[in-house]
């Protein structure tokens, strides 16, 4: 559920049962929160006003509550920030510090993002992502070991031609997932309105056929001549190991 700023401000006064609190206090402490890079507010995707949830209901809440208790706003704002779940700012909307100087320094940057949320957010895109891809490909590797499998079983087959084709399976499966992990990564580099689509009027999520077409391109570019340096490699590889 979602509130405009005035039935937001009701659900709080209810919560908390204070009649006087109003709309403009309620508006400056989430401003607050965002100018601090605590805690970011929705907006509509058609009018950009921000709109709350239950989320933003939970932090209100336990503003008014330590605002009775006589908090000062710093230290209401830092236990929020230390002990509360906030929303992250959207990648679009993380911007480094100001700074005196024309560049800003490494330190102002991470001062303003929420660094350690950002990276765990995006490596667990990018786990998420590579796990999807791996459960298909390794059930396909397991159809494809058990059909040659069966064919190499026959009387006429020699060992060696049995181990031959099982090292070039395993040599075009190992290709194929590092192009995989390579394309995921060059994906999540790129920009968020490339990599997801609008569902609904709020919600973004990633558009998952459009990142399984750019890694299948990626990878029918790329898995020949890979291949071929692969296969170059492991022939070198075993003519070091032949005894002199």
């Amino acid at each position: 559920m979602y509130w405009r700023i005035s039935d937001f401000t009701e659900e709080i006064k209810q919560a908390v049962g204070d009649e006087k609190l109003n709309r403009k206090t309620v508006d400056i402490w989430f401003k607050k929160l965002e100018e601090e890079r605590i805690h970011y507010v929705n907006r509509t995707e058609d009018t950009n006003e921000k709109v709350y949830n239950e989320l933003d209901l939970r932090i209100g809440i336990f503003i008014k509550k330590k605002r009775n208790e006589n908090w000062s706003l710093n230290a209401i704002f830092n236990e929020i920030a230390n002990q509360l779940e906030v929303r992250p700012f959207p990648v679009e909307h993380l911007e480094p510090a100001k700074n005196e100087l024309p560049v800003p320094s490494i330190a102002n940057v991470l001062q303003h993002l929420n660094l350690n949320r950002f990276k765990e957010e995006l490596l667990v895109e990018i786990r998420g992502a590579i796990e999807e891809v791996a459960a298909g490909q390794l059930l396909e590797l397991k159809n494809q070991v058990e059909s040659i499998a069966q064919r190499i079983s026959a009387p006429d087959k020699t060992e060696d031609e049995r181990e031959r084709r099982f090292q070039d399976i395993i040599v075009k499966r190992r290709v194929e997932y590092q192009l995989e992990k390579e394309a995921l990564l060059l994906w999540t580099a790129k920009p968020v309105e490339e990599r997801f689509k609008k569902v609904g009027l709020l919600r973004k999520e990633e558009d998952i056929t459009k990142r399984d077409l750019f890694v299948k391109d990626f990878i029918n570019r790329h898995f020949a001549e890979r291949l071929k340096k692969e296969i170059i490699f492991e022939e070198n590889a075993k003519q070091e190991e032949l005894p002199v």
